[in-house]
């Protein structure tokens, strides 16, 4: 009876462990964080941001790259945004030989999380790039795009035009319910 009682209490605390934490929804409190941009100057992510572009993956990363390819530095400005990479999945040879050298050669800051520890809690579809409306640091939205055009538009008008919210259905506002993307086995994106 010990011995099942011992597997039962193993398998309880396994179940515990690899659960991952949710990302970040509608009423979660971001902390500030500073990250290298791709020249490596600190920049921050604290009261003052309003928007947080976020991507996990190329995809996503391609969405918001040719949303703000033209006017990007104003663009995040007006909207009080700031991008957020997680570059962590990417090989580190080919971060620093090929990627950043390209990342390098964008008008405008990418906060760059090498490890994947600062950003692992922000939302993240696969092929789409994630908004996140804040104030004071609190999430009051969580948008996703697969389209430069509809994010361009999000972030000229103030972000409460397209997207798609959480449960994956069209918003014509921001989205105001929890976000549940969490993903077995603890990946997020």
């Amino acid at each position: 009876m010990p011995r099942i009682a011992s597997l039962f209490l193993l398998c309880v605390l396994g179940v515990a462990f690899s659960a991952a934490a949710e990302p970040y929804a509608v009423g979660s409190r971001l902390p500030a964080l500073t990250l290298p941009d791709q020249h490596g100057e600190a920049r921050r992510v604290d009261e003052s941001t309003r928007v947080v572009l976020f991507s996990r993956e190329m995809k996503g990363g391609g969405v918001i790259r040719k949303a703000l390819e033209v006017d990007g530095p104003a663009l995040l400005e007006g909207a009080g945004a700031v991008y957020v990479a997680d570059v962590s999945r990417m090989p580190g040879i080919i971060r620093s030989v090929i990627a950043k050298p390209r990342m390098r050669r964008r008008p405008y800051p990418m906060l760059l999380d090498e490890e994947g520890s600062a950003s692992a809690d922000f939302p993240a579809r696969e092929g789409q790039a994630t908004l996140l409306r804040l104030e004071g640091l609190r999430v009051t939205g969580v948008q996703y795009f697969d389209s430069p055009e509809a994010l361009r538009q999000a972030l000229a008008g103030g972000g409460e035009r397209s997207g798609t919210s959480p449960s994956g259905r069209p918003s014509t506002g921001l989205v105001l319910e929890p976000c549940s993307t969490s993903i077995p086995g603890g990946s997020r994106g």
